[in-house]
């Protein structure tokens, strides 16, 4: 099989994942447990909205009308399916969002889950690959069993935990850290930082330490636990016996021989810890009040906002699907077995 044939499957591939998902998405919010127990209108307009108690019924059946819930099911799926695949993802409906569109929500929060995930990820990515080699090499000695010991630890330790511990040492007890993204970006007076300077930028960096080194520790148990059993199974095989025997150096055999098939499983991961990057820390975000799209998620789900929830959730899917089609491609690249 030809390396263009390989990507012309994936690609069909992946159109049909998001097709389907498309599809779970829709039926998700169409059969949540309210509509079956006739409330599908409080789903929809918050029984808290200040505009339902400012408007009363005009507002709910302005509300109806613009998702089409006077409409039959099947002309409902059908603009959905449109919809959703042109990028018209409607509009935020709780208290205090002002009406505007889902994208404008997704552009505002984004980034800063895009920065807090994106950073913690690719470090931890290279400390993890970098620890499990040194460690697959020694194995079985201190070096190796005191970084398998602190991997593990960090593998299995909940996200929450090791967020407040820091939070409250750190950032409670001796101020080293902003408790909230909004409070470290106030200059004098209360007054918000331009975003423009160079003292924005470094209050957000402040606010964004703690959250980044959380997720980085979180993440980088995972990478360096595959990288070393993976290594270790590597440094098996017959051709690094035969690189030995030929009189390649140690330091050659594990970064020239053994590193390419072993990065293999960390690709797939790498891919997935990339492709969550929209959804956000949710945990983290939120503990540490950093105003990602993990965190405006969470208020979402509180207010009942439907639309901003199925929107995010189908971006979600379109980045975690892109994410491991180029895992796909970077296979095909590190292991030529895949394309024959």
């Amino acid at each position: 099989m030809s390396l263009t044939t390989y990507i012309l499957k994936r690609t069909v591939n992946l159109l049909i994942t998001l097709f389907i998902f498309a599809n779970f998405n829709f039926l998700m919010f169409e059969y949540i447990p309210m509509q079956y127990l006739g409330l599908g209108i409080q789903f929809f307009v918050p029984y808290r909205s200040p505009y339902q108690a400012l408007h009363g019924d005009q507002y709910a059946q302005a509300v109806v009308h613009e998702f089409g819930l006077d409409q039959p099911w099947s002309v409902r799926y059908e603009r959905y399916l449109v919809n959703i695949f042109t990028g018209n993802y409607g509009y935020c409906i709780s208290a205090g969002c002002g009406h505007i569109s889902i994208w404008q929500t997704i552009s505002q929060y984004a980034p800063n889950s895009i920065i807090l995930l994106g950073v913690s990820t690719a470090v931890a990515v290279v400390l993890g690959v970098l620890v499990g080699v040194a460690s697959s090499a020694r194995r079985g000695k201190a070096f190796d069993l005191s970084s398998l010991s602190v991997s593990l630890f960090f593998f299995s330790v909940p996200v929450f935990w090791i967020g407040w511990i820091l939070l409250y040492f750190l950032a409670v007890q001796n101020h080293l850290f902003p408790l909230a993204l909004g409070t470290a970006t106030l200059g004098a007076g209360g007054i918000p930082i331009p975003a423009d300077t160079a003292q924005y930028v470094q209050a957000y960096l402040w606010a964004a330490a703690l959250p980044i080194l959380v997720l980085t520790l979180i993440s980088y148990g995972g990478f360096a636990l595959i990288m070393r059993n993976t290594m270790i199974d590597v440094l098996t095989e017959d051709y690094i016996f035969m690189a030995r025997a030929k009189g390649v150096s140690e330091k050659n055999v594990l970064y020239k021989h053994a590193l390419r098939n072993g990065l293999l499983p960390v690709v797939t991961d790498v891919a997935l810890a990339f492709g969550l990057i929209l959804a956000g820390a949710t945990i983290t975000e939120s503990i540490f009040n950093f105003t990602g799209l993990g965190w405006e998620l969470l208020h979402a789900a509180y207010a009942l906002d439907y639309p901003v929830i199925q929107g995010v959730f189908f971006i979600i899917a379109i980045v975690v699907v892109v994410a491991n089609f180029l895992a796909d491609l970077a296979y095909a690249f590190l292991d030529p077995r895949v394309r024959y």
